[in-house]
């Protein structure tokens, strides 16, 4: 780390003088539980950061395997402990749902989509990390929104059964309800994204060295990629949860 990088981040630091500054005239209780998220958040960030520049560094495949493994399996914890289900019964099928979806939808863009020679860490990582977190936070709506309207309405998947359904046929309402809890948040913020978080991402690969053609390109093609990768998460989640779910 440069002298010129540490003064800089120094510099960024100052601008949380805004931020306390508010909360000390208006809410004091709240800077400390702000304060340790926040610490929480660079820590993580730091870690995470270090962890993706020895991949890039390194730059071999079998790490770079290892790593989309564990954030597979970190995304799976995740989703668990948000859905708050029991870990020995739904970490398996969340886990491989994530990596599942992910993976399929990640490699047809590496492959087909983008326009890049070989795949390598520069690539795999950034787009494999943004397919799986946008595909990490959908699943914990979708698999949450699924076991409660089961658990809720689990005399309606017995009458279904009871009258010749097969048990796909019956989980139909609850996984439609579900499929809706992850695309419904989609199609109503991607008019925002539009206005707050696209621009963001726009500049950063305008700073990085893309065109602006190129730079809409890749925005438009993570984007589908994301919705598509976070639909086919959850279904491989649920089929194979679904013994868990229906017992």
């Amino acid at each position: 780390m440069t002298t010129s990088l540490i003064l800089h981040t120094i510099l960024a630091l100052l601008l949380l003088i805004i931020p306390f500054g508010a909360l000390y005239v208006l809410d004091r209780p709240t800077i400390r539980p702000f304060a340790t998220a926040l610490i929480r958040g660079i820590i993580q960030l730091l870690v995470f950061s270090l962890i993706v520049w020895g991949v890039y560094k390194i730059n071999n495949t079998w790490i770079i395997i290892i790593w989309f493994i564990a954030m597979a399996i970190w995304g799976g914890l995740f989703v668990v402990n948000k859905c708050r289900l029991a870990i020995k019964d739904y970490l398996l099928p969340a886990c491989a749902g994530l990596f599942g979806g992910t993976i399929v939808v990640g490699l047809w863009l590496l492959v087909a989509v983008l326009p890049i020679a070989a795949i390598t860490a520069r690539w795999f990582i950034p787009v494999m990390a943004v397919l799986l977190g946008h595909s990490s936070a959908m699943l914990v709506r979708g698999l949450s929104n699924f076991v409660t309207m089961f658990q809720r309405n689990r005399a309606q998947y017995d009458f279904l059964l009871g009258n010749g359904a097969s048990p796909w046929k019956a989980l139909t309402p609850f996984i439609r309800t579900s499929l809706l809890a992850i695309l419904s948040p989609t199609i109503a913020n991607l008019s925002a994204m539009a206005l707050a978080t696209l621009p963001l991402l726009f500049c950063g690969m305008l700073i990085g060295g893309f065109t602006p053609i190129n730079a809409f390109a890749v925005m438009l093609y993570t984007i589908i990629g994301c919705v598509a990768s976070s639909v086919l998460s959850l279904g491989i989640t649920l089929v194979l949860a679904k013994k868990m779910i229906c017992r």
